[in-house]
């Protein structure tokens, strides 16, 4: 991950959405860089099923949803698929659509 690459010569004029694939890069990216509006992730699956979605919880600082860290959101979406094993128990797939509106400039 480089993250010093990905949020070099941005604007403080408009907000920042950095896609992070892991939760826990997301909380490393908001770790070193507490000027970020939003990171989207992913990865988890919604915990998929018992007895992973345990693990993947605890493993894990974001799981699935919305979250506010510091003065930052990290949403974590369930995805629509899933990994390795093609089952879902307790985990439901989602497409998300997000809607960024700010004030006027």
């Amino acid at each position: 991950m480089k993250l010093s690459q990905a949020l070099n010569g941005r604007s403080s004029r408009f907000l920042t959405v950095l896609l992070a694939h892991q939760p826990k890069a997301a909380q490393q990216a908001l770790d070193q860089y507490q000027d970020i509006d939003l990171i989207l992730s992913g990865h988890t699956h919604g915990g998929q099923f018992f007895p992973m979605n345990i693990l993947i919880y605890f493993f894990n600082p974001f799981f699935a949803g919305l979250y506010k860290y510091k003065e930052s959101y990290v949403y974590v979406t369930s995805g629509t698929c899933f990994a390795a094993v093609p089952l879902r128990i307790g985990s439901v797939g989602e497409i998300t659509v997000l809607s960024l509106t700010t004030p006027k400039l």
